[in-house]
């Protein structure tokens, strides 16, 4: 039997930040999938009339992974447009891997627009309208228009018993 803690979904974050065609900076880290991200996909299992699958990519200032029920990433101070701090995720940023044993594998690549400077960028997450699904924390970098900024999301979601 699979230990319960092995059933949960796992993901890890890869950002790259390119400018003049050359990378400029990247992290690396763990997800944690929050308590509403949890009750995101339960929704959608459900097919709840109200419940939208995952759009956007938002981008925080946290610098410490928060409680499982975080409901919303670290704004800037000063604080900034909501809108320069989130980029849209269409559905072909999406692929979906079912040919691992044990687990399906999603994987999301998808570009993020910095309308304006965003300094110390340390937090990123997935989100379904308003609800946040998940919560990542790297060490911080400085996001600027005209840079080609794009996270790679791996996520597995294990199966069996």
């Amino acid at each position: 039997m699979i230990p319960a803690s092995h059933l949960v979904p796992k993901g890890r974050l890869t950002l790259e930040v390119h400018a003049e065609g050359r990378l400029v900076a990247s992290r690396r880290a763990t997800n944690m999938v929050l308590r509403s991200g949890a009750g995101l996909i339960a929704r959608l299992f459900t097919g709840a009339a109200d419940t939208k699958p995952v759009n956007t990519i938002g981008v925080g200032f946290a610098r410490e992974g928060g409680a499982a029920d975080l409901a919303a990433l670290t704004p800037p101070d000063p604080p900034v447009a909501k809108e320069a701090l989130q980029s849209p995720v269409a559905a072909q940023d999406f692929v979906i891997d079912a040919s691992q044993p044990g687990s399906i594998k999603v994987t999301v690549n998808a570009p993020f627009k910095p309308t304006v400077d965003l300094t110390d960028v340390s937090e990123a997450g997935l989100l379904a309208g308003d609800v946040l699904y998940n919560q990542v924390v790297f060490e911080p970098v400085t996001l600027r228009p005209g840079q080609n900024v794009t996270f790679f999301w791996e996520i597995n979601f294990p199966f069996g018993h």
